[in-house]
């Protein structure tokens, strides 16, 4: 009798079930792209930027105004009831009015402007890194269906050997020792299915909370995009540039305002002198011109552009960051693309390995443990070889992702 070890055809019989499980919903699919939109729709931060743009639109109805600040209504009234009684009375009333000095309301119109800049690179920026929580997931998911599959096929080929294994001990040809030996391996490979397919499942439901999906895209393959250097348009320098301008324009804003606001002051004053005597009208015009010194406004100057600095140092820090991840996804890259020629070599060396092994146990020349030894390798080279080529397209998408690629 002839022991057959199935290994390697797995993509045959397997993976076309595993497509098929989504066939039916091929038109359910979503693209790369309406999963991240989906994922953003869920992402906390998103909210964050219609708030800093409606700061920004506050700033520049402020600006818009004819005031600088809310006017104040002041009345006053003297009389000598309680010296002379005399009769003396005095009302006076007006209405204060705060002045813009000059230059004031385009540089508030400049700190408005920088705002609004943030919040619309904000929301690219948090959508750039939605996409790298997508991609992660889905390669990661995509790996693990794969790892199911490879020990789905195991299991089944350790089943078969089991079998015949069984008819040839109850034959007398081989020993129970030599069944025993099947069944570990049949048990081993269960527990390496049952493994993956917990792991699968795990991935999914974080699929489905991180996107509210069910459905994955048919294809998460990216097109490869070269690029050794951070591009200027990246969304994460974008949006620290524009939180530093906004920071700048601040700082510009507080330094040219050291002090505070003229108040021009119109009034009346009804003023009679003692009892009998007529009440005297008068129109009052006031002008205050508060004096500036730096003593007092060096505190806030020196706040402005500490926070400036800090900004500054922030985008520096963003910056190096980003190069590093970059060099690191190049890195990653150009060794899938070896580390994938060294697995196919290696699964025709074991394929062939595990043919010639195949045919001495089948003349009597070997024993059944230097055949599950030679299937154990052909197995592992060849997840080896299906493991590095998802790796290849998921170093893709991370270089991608470094270069601050969102999928459109």
């Amino acid at each position: 009798m002839t022991i057959k070890i199935w290994v390697g055809v797995f993509f045959i019989v397997f993976l076309p079930l595993s497509t098929a499980a989504f066939a039916k919903s091929e038109s359910l699919a979503p693209a790369l792209s309406a999963v991240v939109d989906e994922a953003f729709k869920r992402y906390p931060e998103r909210i964050l930027p219609a708030a800093i743009n409606q700061q920004g639109k506050a700033i520049r109805r402020q600006a818009s105004s004819l005031l600088a600040k809310n006017p104040s209504f002041v009345v006053t009234h003297e009389n000598d009831t309680l010296t002379d009684s005399l009769g003396f009375q005095d009302w006076a009333g007006s209405v204060q009015l705060p002045l813009w000095l000059p230059g004031q309301r385009s540089r508030r119109v400049d700190v408005a402007d920088a705002t609004d800049k943030e919040a619309i690179s904000l929301t690219r920026f948090y959508k750039w890194r939605v996409s790298g929580e997508v991609r992660e997931l889905l390669w990661s998911a995509k790996i693990a269906e794969a790892e199911v599959t490879l020990a789905r096929s195991a299991v089944d080929s350790a089943q078969a050997l089991e079998t015949d294994i069984d008819k040839r001990v109850k034959a007398g040809e081989l020993a129970v020792t030599d069944h025993i030996l099947a069944r570990k391996e049949t048990l081993a490979r269960e527990i390496t299915l049952a493994t993956a397919t917990a792991n699968f499942d795990e991935l999914r439901k974080q699929y489905r909370m991180l996107t509210g999906l069910s459905e994955v895209p048919e294809n998460i393959l990216e097109q490869n995009v070269e690029g050794a250097s951070l591009p200027d348009q990246h969304p994460t320098l974008l949006a620290a540039g524009d939180r530093t301008d906004r920071a700048r324009a601040q700082s510009n804003q507080v330094r040219h305002e050291k002090r505070a606001n003229p108040i021009l002051a119109l009034g009346t004053r009804n003023e009679r002198g003692q009892s009998g005597q007529p009440i005297n009208t008068i129109l009052t015009l006031e002008v205050s011109l508060p004096l500036g010194l730096r003593s007092q406004s060096a505190p806030r100057i020196a706040d402005a552009e500490r926070q400036l600095t800090e900004q500054q140092i922030s985008q520096a820090g963003l910056k190096r960051e980003l190069e590093k991840q970059l060099i690191t996804a190049i890195s990653e890259k150009q060794r899938t693309v070896q580390t994938l020629k060294l697995a196919q070599q290696q699964q025709q060396l074991a394929a062939e390995g595990l043919r010639l092994t195949q045919r001495a146990f089948d003349l009597g020349e070997s024993d059944l443990f230097t055949l599950l030894q030679a299937h154990n390798q052909a197995l592992t080279s060849e997840r080896n070889l299906q493991i590095r080529q998802l790796e290849q397209g998921r170093a893709v998408a991370r270089h991608n992702q470094a270069l601050g690629v969102i999928p459109e």
